[in-house]
């Protein structure tokens, strides 16, 4: 994270065991896709403008539970790169503790706010699983979140029935009640997914497989999107969607990420201090080795829409998924 940014790390060694018969190119490619890995990962950070309001749904709303509440503005030139710049941070978590995340306000800096839409690549969802959802509408209402399901009332599916909001930043956020079980966590809130839209899945696939060591199978066929997904956003104009979820190793933090077709589609391309924008903050075993590869699979080197270069040594830098979103990468441990 940006203020705590350790929790687990865990060091996994892979061996290769390779036969005869593969030529020296081939071994060294097989090699370099096998042994990365991450060695850390961060929960999600998304940066806001205004972080009492954010609070007053993510907090006040939804329930969710301090883990670092908001405190003073602290430093944060060596992130941004803009001298000057302060940052306020809560980091927050579920009831049970199972998912935490931390909303950022950037202070002292000039920011674009990007306020995406769900086809955008680089934009986040939350599918936020709640006790009752028509009490957290209602207050979510009166703080002027926006509705964005047809009619502005609940899905009613054969399981569950949600409705998606759109926060001041941005963000969707997907209220969902199950109705075929009890609800038994503590609080209001069980659990919550992160969703990210990325401009093609296959790609995406392969730059998270190869440069940290996600095991995701090979991105399926395009399907038609249903007239859930149609009416959850809104938005007739989705032709097709597909999806694909994987875990960075050596964390708990999982991501889902869901392609669309039909409407335009402009990438979210945010900086680390702009509204709207979601960064994660990753460690790897090699470095080195992740930075090829990380241009291999359509990423960039830095903060910038093209790759910068690296000082000789350097063991920590941005860089951005094929999509346009930012990770802070370091060997090993971050240290910020």
């Amino acid at each position: 994270m940006l203020q705590l940014f350790t929790n687990k790390f865990y060091r996994l060694t892979f061996c290769l065991s390779l036969s005869l018969g593969f030529s020296i190119s081939s071994l060294q490619a097989l090699a370099q896709e096998q042994s990365l890995v991450s060695t850390s990962a961060s929960f999600l950070h998304l940066n806001v403008a205004d972080l009492d309001r954010s609070l007053a749904f993510y907090h006040d709303v939804l329930g969710l539970e301090y883990v670092n509440p908001p405190g003073e503005p602290f430093p944060g030139e060596g992130l941004s790169g803009e001298a000057n710049s302060m940052l306020r941070t809560a980091v927050l978590q579920t009831p049970n503790g199972a998912v935490q995340f931390e909303l950022v306000e950037w202070l002292n800096t000039p920011v674009r706010p990007m306020h995406p839409w769900i086809q955008d690549p680089g934009a986040i969802m939350l599918g936020v699983f709640v006790r009752d959802l028509d009490s957290m509408l209602v207050r979510a209402k009166d703080l002027g979140l926006q509705v964005l399901t047809e009619t502005g009332e609940s899905y009613v599916a054969e399981t569950n029935r949600a409705i998606m909001l759109r926060d001041s930043d941005g963000y969707m956020v997907e209220l969902i009640e199950f109705t075929d079980r009890e609800f038994t966590d503590p609080g209001e809130v069980e659990y919550i997914r992160v969703w990210l839209s990325v401009a093609d899945l296959r790609q995406t696939v392969n730059f998270y497989n190869h440069v940290f060591g996600m095991e995701m199978d090979s991105a399926g066929p395009v399907g038609p999107a249903n007239d859930r997904i149609q009416a959850l956003f809104g938005d007739r104009s989705i032709a097709t969607m597909r999806t694909a979820q994987g875990t960075f190793p050596n964390s708990d933090i999982t991501v889902f990420f869901q392609e669309f077709t039909g409407p335009t589609r402009q990438p979210v391309a945010h900086r680390v201090q702009d509204p709207g924008g979601p960064i994660f903050l990753v460690g790897v075993n090699d470095f080195e080795k992740a930075i090829d590869t990380i241009q291999n699979y359509g990423g960039l080197i830095g903060t910038d829409q093209k790759s910068g270069m690296l000082e000789t040594g350097q063991t920590q830098s941005w860089i951005r998924d094929p999509n346009g979103v930012l990770i802070m990468l370091s060997q090993g441990e971050l240290q910020l």
